[in-house]
């Protein structure tokens, strides 16, 4: 029905992304003007990939066990 859309709820917020699930159980990463909707275990795995690069880069705390333990990041 047109007007009606999904309701969202925010899981994350940082200073350059945003991840929210909808009512119809989507998630939507969203950084700046661009949103990607994915399935729960592409999130995840985005997830330790980003992870993985972090600890990578020498950034401390960046271990992916670290960041998916405690449900991800918060700001």
């Amino acid at each position: 029905m047109l007007g009606q859309g999904c309701g969202k709820t925010v899981l994350a917020r940082g200073p350059c992304a945003e991840v929210t699930r909808c009512t119809c159980g989507h998630l939507h990463l969203a950084m700046g003007p661009v949103t990607i909707r994915v399935e729960e275990d592409v999130l995840r795995a985005i997830g330790l990939t980003l992870a993985e690069a972090l600890q990578r880069l020498g950034a401390p705390g960046a271990s992916p066990e670290g960041v998916l333990a405690s449900g991800g990041w918060e700001q």
